[in-house]
């Protein structure tokens, strides 16, 4: 992808059309490359909800594998029909992210409702996010300039469904939105007792916690076959990504279970560390059917609609 980049930066000047054509190729290539070979990868286009709205333009669309053939090369994509979308971006500027979580909540309102289910209650069922080659600040400067922006525009949400799933910069870090569906009370930190406090929240005996992550380095060696064994000298942005990728894939068909743990185990994610935080109670988050079931304890219902656990998703 830095070769690639490099590249298409040459000619931007005297074609930049052209040159944000090339780059979105590049990343629609290399998701074709590795996603499950049921999926078609298409480009440039908008997705259409069942009531008429359209999206804002998008990039590249990951299309399901029922997606009928005759409509793949129509530019309004059914959102029934659509895994994933993503925004490409040549070089990532501070306004791209400003405009990513403003399109996150347009895009979350065409995502087909799953009522009862923690990961389709708050990710909804198409995985949204921005996939660049490289971005406008220097080296020692870039990932942390993203850290800042993506902590205002988190703190600004108002569900965590209206945020972005993903953010890769091939040549700096992923990040990655994982959501705790539900975390007791008991476990709050002080500082989390403090924001309970400043915004009137923490007044159920769970709370929900969405995070954004990227790569840090471990600080524990692992031994073969239990866990990540590479990316402790550097960040893997392209493994991050597909391996994120597959997560998501995995929480709506359980059949891709299998290679997302394998590609864990391998190492192709390294560490992740938080860099953002943000609370809900959960009767701000959920639907009534599922208040209904937590409210009532007899949680065993939800695992009748698809919930496995409530750890950190995806």
């Amino acid at each position: 992808m830095r070769s690639e980049y490099s590249r298409i930066y040459r000619r931007s000047r005297e074609d930049p059309g052209t040159a944000g054509d090339e780059g979105e190729s590049n990343w629609a290539a290399l998701l074709a490359d590795w996603i499950p070979a049921d999926i078609h990868v298409a480009t440039k286009g908008r997705i259409l909800g069942a009531d008429g709205t359209a999206s804002p333009q998008l990039d590249v669309v990951l299309l399901s594998g029922d997606y009928p053939r005759k409509l793949r090369e129509k530019k309004l994509y059914l959102a029934g029909g659509v895994i994933a979308a993503f925004e490409c971006k040549n070089t990532l500027r501070k306004q791209h992210i400003s405009k990513l979580f403003s399109n996150a909540a347009a895009i979350r309102k065409l995502s087909t409702p799953n009522d009862g289910n923690f990961y389709g209650e708050v990710f909804g069922t198409i995985t949204y996010g921005l996939l660049a080659h490289s971005h406008e600040w220097s080296p020692e400067r870039g990932a942390q300039a993203v850290d800042t922006e993506i902590r205002r525009l988190h703190a600004e949400a108002k569900h965590p469904g209206e945020l972005p799933a993903m953010i890769c910069v091939s040549d700096l870090h992923t990040w990655q939105h994982m959501y705790m569906p539900l975390e007791p009370r008991s476990h709050a930190n002080p500082i989390e007792e403090e924001y309970f406090s400043m915004t009137n929240r923490g007044k159920w005996s769970y709370f929900t916690r969405s995070d954004f992550m990227r790569w840090m380095p471990l600080e524990k060696d692992f031994k073969p076959g239990e866990g990540p064994q590479i990316s402790k000298e550097r960040p893997n942005p392209i493994g991050e990504l597909i391996l994120c990728l597959l997560r998501h894939l995995s929480h709506r068909d359980s059949g891709r279970e299998q290679l997302t743990q394998y590609y864990q185990k391998v190492g192709l994610s390294g560490g992740v560390g938080n860099i953002s935080t943000a609370h809900w109670d959960p009767p701000e988050v959920y639907s009534e059917r599922l208040m209904s079931i937590l409210k009532s304890e007899d949680w065993s219902q939800l695992e009748r609609l698809g919930n496995k656990h409530v750890g950190h998703l995806p």
